[in-house]
């Protein structure tokens, strides 16, 4: 007993002084006695340390996990902390913290087989306590006792995240409220067991101290792994800490001891905590054994976790990983179980280190589970592989790779089966909820929301198969090619799909997949549409062969595809369905049904106000049908189709085929980038020189015989087109002109020639022409048709021609003699000739035998060309006052689009006789007298848009050619 007496008042314990007696007696060890003695000399009541204190104590090394372990531990003790405070809104901020905590210890719960149990423990009582704190509301809520609006918003937002974050834990949840002893830490264990122990030999006090006893120093075994050291440690300085960790039972021994009034018997059993006894050596030394089992147990378990963490850094190098079943990963998954693992798996993406390799490999091998659940949970995992897929789709302007899109197209293909078995058995109604999945839509294994998704893809691909194709700068290489052979497999997955739609009745995916359909149809002709066809069944089974023959009737498809679209009821697929519709049947010569269909669905101002792609895919409709009235020898219509696109040499711009630059055209780099977007992939483009040919040959058609019959009508000033006009006048301007080098300049010296009257020489300028082999890609061999009723019109437009040119010369025209020179025949010459008669465009007519044209030469007299030249003067003031009027007000907005521009002054004068009641501004005098009128608009001259020559500036002319004239006489 005299150790503990010297301990309790301050001397040397018995260890100690066994450790001094067994040092060594050397010069060398003394002075650290000596130096330590003054330390043993110190006060019990203080925190005195063990003789660990004159040694350097050992460095801990731990672990990166163990870190994060113990901040999760702290972390769980603020919550608790925010808890009993009713702080919600600390609570949302530590709730939160944990779960990112969590996710940093991904690699421990992986290798654990799920969350930590203090985890599972802590986030249980938050989800009890919520509970509990919900129903205490609402019974205070119907006493009249509301929360604040601040507190009670943090509490509804901090249940709907810990509902919605539990969700993932559930399984664990449930296995705590079954099993809650086996979610307590081995401390915990400790105190119920040591509490247990207390509470059986409660009648006897000595047995009370020692399990009090064991209890204090239980704390002191688990941190040291000698039963020596420990017992040193419990004998000095660790009694105080041992104190400190048993207040909880000092308090409870002197709350029993304050009810049983007997203060004595408390003390004694304070006294006894100081006493060591034979039964607390023993108890010690069983403690320090069951401490040593533990930690060998733990290093055994680390050990175990680093090999688990080194081999998952191996298979992850290698690209592979390998499940292992039994503890960790459980050869069996319920739909739950499968459905968190797949969810768990499915966050890895987007974070660093992503290996999308081996998260292929991970969700493939899940696929068995999932097979066994039925068809929407390997829909799921589908889904989950697709879209890391499509995360490599690149930018704006860079395609998703072509290898990276089959992939994605296989599973695809291989969800349409799925989703059929799926439908198939919702429609039987011989499922369950697990196999066939509720009607919520936030369900992700809803049938509904699978269905979705797999529509998204399907456009998905579409879309990037068209980006891959519009973006690539070698259309003549191979790689061109290879993506556009890829079309088809789109084509045929488009198909199935909308094979499906139509068997379940969805009209709004049915709309938008026969939309899709369309737009991958509409531009090619039958023939290339029917080799597609045709190629289609050799890569497919032999029951689905079926589907693949391309119709007799293309254009009853496309109505049909198009009826699709217009029960879906969306505005911009309805108009772009139209139009492509419009288009198919301009392609196969169908003129007056697309443009029946373009003028009764009003596409011309609904264009206008549609978006940039609609509004390039009207162009290319109304490109389409002027080449087919010009197919179909419908010249004038062909002409005011063609004219819209080709007139400001714009083509290339609106057909989205190529930026066109302008001079004088500056364009900002975000427009640039727009354009670039919009541009049409290279096979989907029009041939525009096949565009201008047609237009110009159109043109020459039309005003070769309208500036004939000008010459001798001064009253017509019909100009049909500018263009070729303007060419014309080129044309005459040059002193050398040498043989046409483009196919406008082919069509110039023809419509020369067709001037003089000389066809044949016009119709061999237009011979060498590459529109002939291009006008009609549903049958290239038409285009010798085309050329040869060309040939009939240019024949009939040269005789109108001269006529024109030579009638006002001839008295009479022999019939015979028209067929032999224009090589028509007859019955064609006398329908033109009949046709300009009743048109009053020449003074003719037949004599009895109908072989002869008799023209009629009435010369008009002087005072009907004296009224013609008074009202063609009268127009002209009439207009120039108009100038005037418009220029004072401030409009611009002059006839024929002319505009007036500052910087130059224009004068006009002039000399006449006025007659009596004349007065016109200017210094007119007299009724005989001279007048010289001046005049400008503000020194504005103007000009006309289209580049004509400046107009003339007089506001009013003091004399005009003839008008004196006119006058006097």
């Amino acid at each position: 007993m005299a150790a503990p007496g010297n301990k309790f008042w301050g001397g040397a314990s018995s260890s100690e002084s066994d450790s001094d007696s067994g040092s060594s007696d050397s010069e060398e060890e003394r002075p650290v006695v000596a130096a330590a003695a003054p330390r043993k000399m110190a006060r019990w009541a203080e925190a005195s340390s063990s003789e660990d204190e004159g040694v350097a104590q050992r460095r801990v090394v731990r672990s990166h996990t163990d870190k994060k372990n113990e901040q999760m531990l702290e972390q769980i003790k603020v919550m608790k902390n925010h808890m009993k405070i009713d702080d919600f809104a600390s609570t949302i901020t530590d709730y939160e913290a944990l779960i990112k905590m969590l996710e940093k210890l991904r690699t421990q719960v992986e290798a654990d087989g799920g969350p930590p149990k203090q985890f599972v423990k802590a986030i249980g009582a938050l989800e009890d306590y919520i509970e509990k704190t919900h129903a205490e509301i609402q019974e205070k809520k119907s006493k009249g006792n509301k929360l604040p609006e601040n507190k009670a918003k943090a509490f509804n937002t901090l249940r709907s995240k810990v509902k919605k974050g539990n969700k993932l834990y559930a399984d664990d949840l449930t296995q705590l409220r079954s099993n809650p002893e086996d979610f307590q830490s081995e401390e915990e264990a400790a105190d119920s067991a040591s509490e247990a122990s207390q509470a059986a030999g409660s009648e006897d006090s000595a047995s009370g101290s020692s399990e009090s006893d064991s209890s204090s120093s239980s704390s002191d075994s688990s941190s040291d792994s000698d039963s020596d050291s420990s017992d040193s440690s419990s004998d000095t300085g660790g009694s105080d800490s041992s104190d400190s960790d048993s207040e909880p039972s000092f308090d409870d021994s002197d709350k029993s001891g304050s009810e049983d009034g007997d203060e004595d018997l408390a003390r004694e059993r304070k006294m006894l905590r100081w006493l060591i006894t034979p039964e607390k050596l023993a108890e010690r030394e069983k403690k320090a054994e069951v401490a040593k089992a533990k930690e060998a147990e733990n290093k055994a378990k680390d050990q175990e976790k680093r090999a688990r963490k080194k081999d998952k850094v191996e298979e992850g190098q290698k690209g592979t990983t390998h499940q292992r079943k039994g503890k960790d990963e459980p050869e069996e998954y319920t739909s739950k179980e499968l459905t968190t693992k797949v969810t768990e798996i499915a966050q890895q993406r987007g974070r660093r280190g992503f290996d999308r390799k081996v998260y292929m490999e991970k969700l493939q091998k899940l696929l068995v589970h999932a097979a066994k659940h039925g068809p929407l949970e390997q829909l799921y995992i589908y889904a989950s592989m697709v879209s890391a897929d499509f995360d490599n789709t690149g930018s704006a302007f860079a395609a998703m790779k072509i290898e990276m899109w089959n992939e994605a197209l296989q599973k695809v293909n291989k969800m349409l089966p799925l989703l059929i078995e799926s439908h198939n058995l919702m429609k039987s109604g011989s499922e369950d909820k697990t196999s066939a999945g509720d009607t919520d839509v936030e369900d992700p294994k809803s049938h509904p929301r699978l269905q979705d998704l797999f529509l998204s893809f399907v456009e998905k691909l579409d879309d990037e198969l068209y980006k891959a194709l519009q973006f690539n700068s070698d259309v003549y290489g191979s790689e061109y090619h290879e993506i556009l052979g890829n079309s088809s497999k789109c084509l045929v997955l488009l198909n199935r799909t909308l094979r499906y739609f139509e068997e379940v009745k969805e009209p709004q995916h049915l709309g938008s997949i026969a939309a899709r359909l369309m737009e991958q149809l509409y531009y090619k002709p039958d023939t290339l549409n029917h080799r597609v066809y045709d190629a289609i069944p050799h890569t497919m089974p032999e029951e689905s062969k079926a589907h693949w023959v391309w119709p007799d009737d293309s254009k009853a498809y496309m109505g049909k595809l198009c009826h699709y679209v217009w029960a879906a009821g969306d505005v911009r697929l309805r108009r772009r369905a139209c139009l492509c519709q419009a288009y198919h049947l301009a392609l196969h010569d169908c003129f007056q049904p697309a443009r029946d269909l373009l003028h009764l669905g009003n596409f011309q101002e609904q264009a206008a106000e549609s978006d940039v792609h609609t509004q390039i895919l009207y162009n290319r409709v109304i490109a389409q049908i002027g080449l087919c009235a010009f197919r179909l020898g419908k010249i004038t219509e062909a002409h005011n189709c063609l004219m819209d696109v080709c007139q400001y040499n714009k083509g290339r711009e609106l057909l989205a085929q190529g930026l066109s630059y302008a001079k004088n055209m500056e364009r900002s780099q975000e427009q640039e980038r727009a354009e670039r977007q919009r541009q049409l992939p290279y096979h989907m483009h029009i041939n525009l020189e096949v565009l201008e040919s047609a237009q110009h040959i159109c043109a020459m058609l039309l005003e070769v015989p309208n500036i004939a019959m000008q010459a001798i009508d001064p009253s017509n000033k019909r100009i049909i087109s500018k263009v070729l006009r303007r060419a014309l006048e080129a044309y005459d301007k040059q002193q050398y002109s040498g043989p046409p080098e483009t196919a406008k300049d082919s069509v110039v010296a023809a419509a020369k020639d067709l001037q003089r009257g000389d066809w044949a020489k016009a119709c061999a300028q237009l011979e060498g022409l590459q529109l002939w082999h291009h006008i009609d890609t549903n049958h290239p061999e038409n285009g010798e048709k085309v050329k040869a009723m060309i040939t009939e019109k240019m024949k009939v437009e040269a005789l109108r021609t001269y006529l024109f040119s030579y009638a006002s010369i001839y008295d009479a025209f022999h019939l015979d003699q028209l067929v032999q020179m224009f090589s028509l025949d007859e019955r064609t010459v006398h329908s033109t000739i009949s046709k300009m008669m009743i048109k009053e465009e020449i003074t003719a007519f037949w004599d009895e035998s109908s072989k002869y044209v008799l023209v009629q030469h009435v010369e008009p007299s002087p005072l009907q060309r004296l009224a013609i030249t008074l009202a063609e003067r009268a127009v002209q003031a009439v207009e120039n006052n108009e100038r005037l009027v418009d220029l004072k007000s401030g409009g611009f907005a002059f006839k024929d689009g002319a505009r007036a521009q500052p910087g130059l002054a224009t004068e006009a004068k002039g000399k006449g006789r006025m007659g009596k009641g004349f007065d016109m501004k200017g210094d007119a005098k007299g009724a005989k007298g001279k007048g010289r009128g001046k005049g400008s608009f503000a020194g504005q001259p103007m000009r006309r848009a289209a580049g004509w020559e400046n107009a003339r500036a007089g506001a009013l002319r003091g004399t005009q050619r003839g008008w004196s004239t006119g006058i006097r006489a």
